[in-house]
């Protein structure tokens, strides 16, 4: 049996988004029927079921105006990113897009962590820790099914009782005709990330310099290559790296009463980055900058072996359980 796959997203905004939509390209090039669905301005919870799908059916429907609208005015719109849905920036491209909600016996659904139950009421569904599980619990049982496979993008990110086999998929997507340093004369000032660090306690009152969480792609690397240092309170994204890349002096900000190590797998140097203000951590940023190019390279190339792996693995896992 060929599987289809089904990979649920939200746009190509975050990390989380982008790891999904290389997942589904990743799949496609490698010969599989996959497609992308959308979930609109709202996750998938247990509490907004509801509007969930009406937000999702006025989001559609008015998305497949816009492509109308695009096909006749011949691309007019891609002057206007922002400001249309699905037509600005996108890391990863070439990936189809599923309309309808509904999937059949041969189809594999992959939902990110943070969606609740099976709203696409599929027989075989992937679960994919692409950050910390906040869903499954004792309050929650049903959250995620028995019969999920459970996968983790990192091992810092694994639920031992969800995942006890570790199983792992990266599918790292890196634009780096995008992503470069292009400014190599003066800079000045800071700026900052924010992302998944708003909720903390620490967050400055006010920022003395641009907060880049609402950018574009564009606009965030502009600023990365203005500014001469970047300040994030979001402790697991990538964007910190991307400033590196761009050449910013890159600060990650733990939170209170933790360090480095707290975040970090065994594996996970962090080239270009410092955590915190220290001597040491500024001198480790600036003399392992030149490397994350190199990595980001190779981790490109390591996501379609990876994606392999995810294959092999989830074919033989729903075989046996059909």
């Amino acid at each position: 049996m060929k599987y289809k796959f089904v990979i649920v997203s939200m746009r190509q905004n975050c990390g989380g988004p982008i790891a999904l939509h290389a997942l589904c390209k990743y799949l496609s090039d490698l010969g599989y029927d996959s497609k992308i669905f959308y979930t609109g301005n709202f996750v998938y919870k247990k509490e907004n079921k509801c509007r969930f799908w009406i937000s999702w059916l006025k989001y559609t429907i008015i998305d497949f105006i816009k492509i109308i609208i695009v096909k006749l005015n011949k691309g007019a719109i891609k002057k206007k990113p922002l400001r249309y849905a699905g037509y600005g920036y996108k890391p990863v491209n070439g990936c189809k897009r599923k309309f309808t909600p509904f999937v059949d016996k041969n189809t594999i659904v992959v939902y990110p962590e943070i969606t609740y139950g099976n709203f696409l009421k599929a027989k075989n569904v992937v679960r994919w820790l692409l950050y910390y599980n906040k869903l499954y619990n004792e309050d929650n049982p049903d959250s995620y099914d028995k019969g999920d496979l459970f996968f983790c993008y990192r091992e810092v990110f694994n639920d031992d009782i969800l995942n006890p086999d570790l199983n792992k998929l990266q599918t790292p997507f890196y634009n780096l005709n995008l992503y470069k340093q292009t400014n190599f004369g003066k800079r000045e000032g800071k700026c900052y990330i924010i992302r998944k660090g708003k909720n903390r306690s620490d967050l400055p009152k006010h920022f003395d310099g641009i907060v880049i969480d609402n950018l574009s792609e564009y606009e965030i690397v502009d600023v990365f290559n203005k500014c001469e240092i970047c300040v994030s309170y979001d402790t697991q994204t990538a964007y910190s790296k991307i400033a590196s890349i761009c050449g910013c002096l890159s600060i990650v900000i733990p939170e209170p009463d933790k360090t480095k190590e707290d975040y970090l797998a065994a594996d996970d140097f962090s080239y270009g980055v410092a955590w915190g203000w220290s001597k040491e951590e500024i001198e480790y940023a600036q003399n392992t900058k030149s490397e994350l190019v190199d990595m980001y390279k190779q981790l490109n190339s390591d996501g379609v072996e990876m994606t392999k792996k995810f294959i092999e693995k989830s074919i033989d896992y729903f075989d046996v359980k059909g």
